[in-house]
């Protein structure tokens, strides 16, 4: 049956294939847009009531995006494409895989030309990979480098009778830190820096490469940024500065303007390739987003620690064991984009991938984030791939435990218990914890991170005694993940699609084969009332926070402008 449906798709596309070849001619240029966070994959279809509840990531996906280029790859009559730049507030390693779809698409002879609305350095680190640049006339180039900035909220909370005593296995594990200081920690402050100083040197690095310059002078015309339009021209950093509408005769040759077109229209004049017919597919299964108990959801808002997604251990484990069950399956791609969270969530998950890779391989795919629990899940991954500007490592956990006693003095409350065992106040936020129970808290914790290097060290192979130096806490990005042996490979989603397929016997890359796993019905939040449903999400991620647990996360989020 698959074979005779595979036939009828191909001569249905052959046919219209041959009807566009007579009657449509595609634009010499495609429009782009790229916009907003930039998620890696196309997300689930929700109805409209649900999606403006909890609305998905704005803009395109680096999924889109890559199908539109191999798209017009595949007909190789246009010329290239135009990206419209506006509004971009997608992650370091986002952006990183992008100009690396970028690259592949010039060096298959196409042309890439950027358009800048009032560009900042993350726009134009991306626009720097295309052939040329244009800004419109007002626009302002703010590429004025990266900062880092934290909000440390203990003030604010002892403001209100609230603190957290936080217990962590190391200086370097500063996820509670924005909630038990006022400041940087000394480590804390060395390695923001030195994160930083990798970011840095990656948009110098493009600018340099891009625009033909040195080294200095980038970090020269970046120190003197902003620029209006006018002034960046001049100074080399854009081509031109023009009307949208000025764009094709800019492009055109020999006196002919060119032929632009958004994709709704261009898609349409495009021919479409031959299916192929996969024996075995690469099922995707995606952790992304805060790690925590129970089923996967989003929240209306972002909340401390768990944020806004968040990724339940029932949720992905069901996918994950669908993937192991389908006889189609001959690998799984585990995309990976979180800071970590639940320890105990994701011990949960590390175990199916430990125990699925015995029968299938199992390749991580790193995104812009993969540290503490999400380092923790991929540790026992067949093979790992990150991007070089991936936030990886963090191995370390931390124990929070809320101390409300001063928000309810202050309201009048006078909490009293009756107790029965030496220590059964010892999650309880109401009370000061004494120094017995800090202790105990301290050994749970202590054996909680033993486990996690233990995981580490079977996983990757690592030595126990060189692990200490890298663990504790200590963050890296993915390039110095690969040279101390934390990941395999420095790449993109290609690359782990093909580490997959080959791990798998499966031969060549065929980006087709890939099945996205959905999560069983038993495992997805119970259809009802989207509006009840919001507020039942929020009640369960507050009930997180309110427990005292361990929490394999990722140092705070460190927000830097650019």
């Amino acid at each position: 049956m698959g074979l005779l449906i595979n036939a009828i798709v191909n001569l249905y596309r052959l046919l219209r294939n041959a009807l566009v070849r007579v009657f449509r001619r595609p634009p010499d240029f495609v429009w782009i847009p790229v916009s907003g966070s930039l998620p890696e994959f196309e997300p689930r279809r929700r109805g409209l009531l649900r999606r403006r509840l909890a609305p998905g990531p704005s803009g395109p996906s680096l999924e889109g995006i890559r199908s539109r280029l191999d798209r017009i790859l595949a007909d190789g009559r246009p010329t290239g494409v135009v990206l419209r730049v506006e509004n971009l507030g997608a992650d370091w390693a986002s952006l990183e895989e992008l100009r690396r779809e970028l690259e592949r698409f010039r060096g298959r002879g196409k042309r890439v030309v950027a358009y800048l609305v009032d560009p900042g350095s993350r726009d134009f680190y991306l626009a720097s990979s295309a052939d040329e640049i244009f800004a419109t006339p007002l626009s302002s180039l703010n590429v004025v480098g990266i900062s880092a900035r934290v909000n440390f909220l203990k003030d604010a909370l002892s403001r209100v009778g609230i603190r957290t005593e936080v217990v962590a296995v190391s200086p370097y594990k500063s996820a509670g830190d924005n909630l038990s200081r006022s400041d940087f920690s000394e480590e804390s402050r060395e390695q923001t820096e030195r994160l930083l100083d990798r970011r840095f040197e990656a948009l110098v690095d493009a600018i340099s490469a891009g625009r033909r310059i040195s080294s200095a002078e980038a970090r020269r015309l970046i120190d003197g940024a902003p620029y209006t339009a006018t002034a960046a021209e001049e100074k080399g950093l854009i081509d031109g500065v023009l009307y949208e509408d000025e764009l094709s005769g800019r492009l055109g040759e020999g006196g002919r303007r060119a032929r632009l077109a958004e994709w709704s229209w261009a898609r349409r004049a495009l021919r479409m390739p031959y299916r192929k017919r996969a024996r075995r597919v690469v099922a995707l299964v995606g952790v992304e987003g805060a790690i925590v108990r129970g089923k996967s959801r989003k929240l209306p808002v972002p909340l401390p620690l768990v944020g806004r997604e968040q990724a339940g251990s029932d949720s992905i484990v069901s996918a994950l064991r669908v993937a192991e069950k389908a006889r189609r399956v001959g690998a799984v791609l585990l995309h990976v984009d979180s800071p970590g969270g639940d320890a105990l969530a994701s011990d949960l998950i590390w175990r199916e991938v430990e125990r699925i890779r015995r029968k299938k391989p199992v390749v991580v795919l790193m995104g812009n984030a993969a540290a503490s629990g999400g380092y923790y899940v991929s540790a026992a991954a067949s093979y790992v791939v990150a991007r070089e500007n991936t936030v990886t490592g963090s191995i370390g956990v931390i124990l929070t435990r809320p101390v409300t006693a001063g928000l309810l003095g202050d309201l009048g409350v006078n909490p009293v218990s009756v107790e029965r065992g030496a220590r059964s106040n010892l999650l309880d936020p109401r009370h000061e914890p004494t120094a017995d129970e800090l202790s105990v808290l301290r050994e749970q914790l202590a054996a909680v991170y033993d486990e996690f290097k233990d995981r580490v060290v079977r996983g990757r192979g690592i030595d126990p005694a060189a692990l200490e130096g890298l663990a504790g806490g200590r963050v890296w990005t993915g390039a110095e993940a690969l040279e101390r042996g934390l990941v395999d490979e420095i790449g993109g989603f290609r690359e782990a699609l093909k580490k997959a397929r080959s791990l798998a016997g499966m031969d060549g890359e065929d980006t087709g084969a890939l099945l996205k796993v959905s999560v069983p019905a038993a495992a997805r939040p119970s259809p009802g009332d989207p509006v009840r449903e919001a507020v039942d999400v929020m009640m369960e991620a507050f009930a997180e926070l309110k427990a005292p647990r361990a929490w394999a996360l990722a140092p705070y989020g460190v927000e830097d402008d650019g």
